[in-house]
């Protein structure tokens, strides 16, 4: 059975439009298997989203008022308020993407400033829209935050390869969430939803570098990448381990794993002799 039409009508800006696209491709293999095509269409202002097909889904960014400097942060956000007022009003879906809070080099630091505040009161404001006029926030803000943008490469205008398809993802995502409950019934949603999710784009973790003189302590939020001092004196160095295990300023583990690099460097009876002094060193410091 062929199902009604999914329309998508967007306001970004130029920077986001490849991962709106990227977004209707995830959508449409998604809808595929349910029988629904999609239409996708880009305006140019966000004047232009109230005049769409009465059952098209609204996607907007709030990036496009990121550099809009000139204007005094009240009088935009009056601005902004009518817009989406209107907008909400129409009954169809509306969803706004929040913006990614990094800014890249900029030749003048001041100004980096003034755009990170810009940023944090848009987002602050996509939430006050969503609940006074209804409007669904997708948080790219949170989704890039926990990735990070050394690793994706990107700043809030999401340039790139990466942002383009994990902000692509993360809006078709949001868009089968809070947007298809007039074309599709529950089910149809969730197996779209299914094969959506499924295509996760992958974002590997960089490459954790520790020189040989650090050692991760903690675990989760409290870890910690602390330096070593290295004795020069063996025994020491391995009296200060035990210590340390002792004081629970280090896991036992990863003192074991010290230890066993030393037998492997040094030999056993060696390493076992240092070890002995070294257990009564760190008793007899006591």
């Amino acid at each position: 059975m062929t199902m009604a039409q999914v329309s998508m009508t967007a306001f970004v800006s130029d920077s986001e439009q490849p991962a709106v696209a990227c977004a209707a491709d995830f959508l449409t293999e998604g809808l595929r298997q349910e029988g629904t095509p999609l239409s996708c269409t880009m305006v140019a202002s966000m004047d232009d989203l109230p005049g769409a097909p009465a059952d098209s889904i609204r996607l907007s960014s709030l990036v496009p008022w990121v550099e809009t400097l000139d204007t005094p942060w009240p009088v935009l956000e009056q601005q902004i308020r009518q817009h989406y007022a209107t907008l909400c009003a129409g009954g169809a879906p509306v969803l706004i993407a929040t913006v990614f809070r990094h800014v890249g080099p900029q030749a003048d630091p001041d100004r980096s400033d003034v755009l990170l505040v810009r940023i944090r009161r848009l987002n602050l404001l996509a939430a006050e829209l969503s609940r006074e006029y209804g409007a669904f926030v997708i948080d790219l803000d949170r989704i890039f935050a926990d990735i990070g943008a050394l690793r994706l490469e990107t700043d809030y205008r999401l340039d790139g390869a990466a942002a383009r398809e994990l902000a692509g993802h993360a809006v078709a995502l949001g868009i089968v969430d809070n947007g298809l409950d007039a074309v599709l019934p529950y089910e149809a949603q969730e197996r779209v939803k299914a094969v959506i999710a499924a295509r996760r784009p992958a974002t590997r973790p960089p490459p954790e570098i520790t020189p040989r003189n650090m050692v991760t302590m903690g675990k989760g939020r409290r870890r910690q990448v602390v330096s070593t001092i290295t004795d020069t004196d063996q025994e020491n160095q391995v009296g200060r381990l035990i210590r340390l295990v002792m004081k629970r300023q280090m896991d036992p583990a990863q003192a074991m794993e010290k230890l066993v690099h030393a037998v492997r460097k040094r030999g056993v009876q060696e390493s076992l002799g240092l070890l002995t002094t070294g257990v009564i060193r760190a008793f007899g410091a006591r």
